[in-house]
């Protein structure tokens, strides 16, 4: 049996993107839904250490540039959104810290202290008092230790606030050969047929948002699609399970002064009541050309050089690689901001970091507006054919299934 179903957008993607597509959607009043096939946040969000940064970090070269630019407003934007007065409702979003820090080596002190003191960045960034430090470096450092305009959320509660009173529009697609895209006459995407225990859906919609990150690749090919083209950066991350009770959110930048810090680290709880620090910066992207005893063997001499007073004789190691995906640059550097790119009724968007999500939620909407397409009336979603495919749950943090 077929069945027709129609709606103004599907989006593809149940990731940070996706998401937040949806939400700016429905309140603009488009008929809209979301397709997943795993569950929601898997891959590159939940991965992600749920830094909601305003570039600074990328300005660490010694002048802000494109990437410091493009995403300057975000932490404002965030916070707006978390008290429930941006463009999205964050109401409920756990925040793991209202702030992130930065320490330079003592090597380079000069120069960050120059360079963070200069009016291109001044209101962003605030050399701290030792008694104001974090506990975690309370009598142990002599400083400087700067705090930025930057926070840190919690990734699966962000996508639960995200999801929450939208289940029924929210449907996953198990099994590959479940979704079938059927190519328009002209190119591109003219439809998609859904496979479901009991009946083939044809689902028809004015556009199609592709936001499914790594994922966007595939169904690219399938459409005989070479342009846009993604670019895959990978990550080798760390994860240490330890007993020290005080969080750590802190960029470590050396000698070198590059535009990506020595080490980045955020501190995150785990189901079962214990702790983790989540290792990236530096350490993870030189990291993908080592194996995993190497790369452990490299956090742990990396740690040892920074905090000495810790010790971490009984903790627990894990790490693993993961792919930030992207629109492809022609150097295969690290875009600058948002990617949206358009084929006929077909919209492809990378976020391209978790941060700038926001932006490319505005991007799409301002590419319906300029396609003209409209939003028509909602319908009830409760009422169609695709409620047999059910709500796809949230994805579990790395580090919970790294540790089980």
């Amino acid at each position: 049996m077929m069945k027709t179903v129609s709606r103004d957008v599907v989006i593809l993607g149940g990731g940070i993107a996706g998401l937040w597509l949806l939400r700016r959607l429905l309140a603009a009043g488009y008929d809209a839904i979301l397709l997943e096939r795993s569950a929601l946040g898997s891959g590159q969000t939940i991965a992600s250490q749920g830094m909601i940064h305003g570039g600074i970090k990328y300005a660490l070269g010694g002048a802000l540039n494109p990437a410091s630019a493009a995403i300057a407003a975000m932490p404002d934007h965030w916070r707006n959104c978390l008290q429930g007065l941006g463009d999205v409702d964050l109401r409920g979003t756990r925040v793991l810290s209202e702030h992130y820090h930065l320490w330079p080596a003592p090597d380079i002190r000069a120069r960050v202290n120059a360079f963070l003191g200069s009016k291109a960045v001044r209101g962003r960034v605030a050399s701290l008092h030792a008694r104001d430090f974090p506990a975690f470096f309370q009598h142990r450092i002599t400083g400087p230790l700067y705090q930025l305009a930057d926070l840190v959320v919690d990734v699966p509660s962000l996508l639960q606030v995200l999801s929450a009173g939208h289940e029924q529009r929210i449907h996953r697609v198990r099994r590959p050969d479940d979704i079938e895209y059927i190519e328009a006459a002209q190119g591109g995407l003219s439809h998609l047929l859904i496979q479901t225990r009991t009946q083939t859906i044809e689902l028809q919609a004015k556009r199609f948002a592709l936001m499914a990150g790594a994922g966007n690749q595939a169904i690219l090919q399938h459409l005989k699609l070479e342009r846009p083209r993604m670019q895959l950066r990978p990550l080798h991350m760390v994860v240490l399970k330890h007993h020290y009770p005080d969080p750590l959110y802190v960029h470590c930048v050396s000698g070198q002064f590059s535009s990506t810090p020595e080490l980045t680290i955020t501190t995150h709880d785990c189901q079962d009541g214990s702790v983790v620090w989540y290792l990236g910066g530096g350490l993870a992207e030189t990291g993908v050309q080592r194996d995993q005893p190497s790369q452990i063997a490299a956090a742990r001499q990396m740690l040892a050089a920074r905090f000495p007073w810790c010790r971490f004789d009984d903790a627990q190691w894990r790490s693993f690689i993961i792919q930030r995906a992207e629109a492809q640059q022609g150097d295969g550097q690290r875009p600058d901001d948002i990617f949206v790119g358009s084929t006929g009724k077909l919209l492809i968007g990378w976020p391209t970091k978790l941060t700038l999500a926001p932006a490319l939620a505005n991007a799409v909407l301002s590419a319906l507006t300029a396609q003209k397409i409209r939003p028509q009336r909602a319908r009830d979603a409760a009422d169609d054919a695709l409620q047999e495919l059910l709500f796809p749950g949230i994805a579990t943090s790395p580090w919970d299934e790294l540790f089980r």
